[in-house]
């Protein structure tokens, strides 16, 4: 039996090429991945992306109609005395009627609605947002809430009375940067309650194409909540 072995020079010779071959193979893999990364880095970096998350619809109860162990004067000075003192202003009343129309929100949308969660980056500058539609559509589509509330009380027996709400809400946004144009507006409606979906303009990349808002019913428990 012959044992084959090898001199130091014929070991030095194997091991420089073992190594020589490591380097070249490291060498290309650390290269891969450093082109596949600048591929990645270059996509993010050439389009706006972004993410939006609908509200819930199906979790709302609302009814909106309640009666109250209170007489029709009662329940109508509650809400008279609450809404002079609130966010509301009052378009109209009528006390033998029992009718009273408000309007609010203008300031604080996102008390009265709710248009889910939207988030984005953009490639030209970095900036990154995070957080409710409708703060991103107050500074960037120049979004304005205008609601308008009808309450009739009504008089059932001398200790109680009924009280209904019916509020119409409009949301417009503007997609035109810097300037007006009416074809870029668009409008959610919806009432007490209710919610509107639309295809929105342009969806930023990663985004479904359609935006959703519904009323959080806030300004409608508020008055509820005077009368209890």
């Amino acid at each position: 039996m012959v044992i084959a072995t090898l001199s130091s020079l014929e070991f030095y010779h194997l091991y420089s090429y073992i190594v020589i071959h490591m380097k070249k193979i490291l060498s290309s893999l650390v290269m891969t991945i450093f082109l596949w990364s600048c591929a990645i880095e270059k996509e993010k970096l050439t389009e706006n992306v972004g993410k939006y998350i609908p509200p819930n619809v199906d979790d709302t109860n609302f009814k909106n109609t309640v009666i109250t162990n209170k007489n029709f004067d009662e329940t109508w000075t509650s809400v008279i005395d609450f809404v002079n003192d609130s966010f509301f202003k009052i378009e109209n009343l009528d006390k033998d009627s029992g009718l009273l129309t408000l309007s609010f929100g203008s300031k604080k949308a996102k008390n009265f609605i709710d248009c889910g969660y939207f988030e984005y980056t953009l490639f030209f500058t970095g900036e990154e947002f995070k957080g409710s539609y409708i703060d991103y559509a107050k500074s960037g589509l120049l979004a304005v809430l205008e609601a308008k509330m009808n309450i009739n009380i009504q008089k059932i027996d001398n200790e109680s009375s009924k009280i209904s709400i019916n509020t119409n809400y409009t949301y417009s946004t503007q997609h035109a940067l810097g300037y007006y144009d009416p074809k870029l507006n668009q409008t959610y409606s919806f009432v007490s309650g209710g919610y509107q979906t639309i295809d929105v303009i342009n969806p930023i990349k990663g985004s479904i194409p359609t935006r959703t808002c519904k009323s959080t019913n806030f300004a409608e428990n508020a008055i509820f909540n005077v009368i209890k």
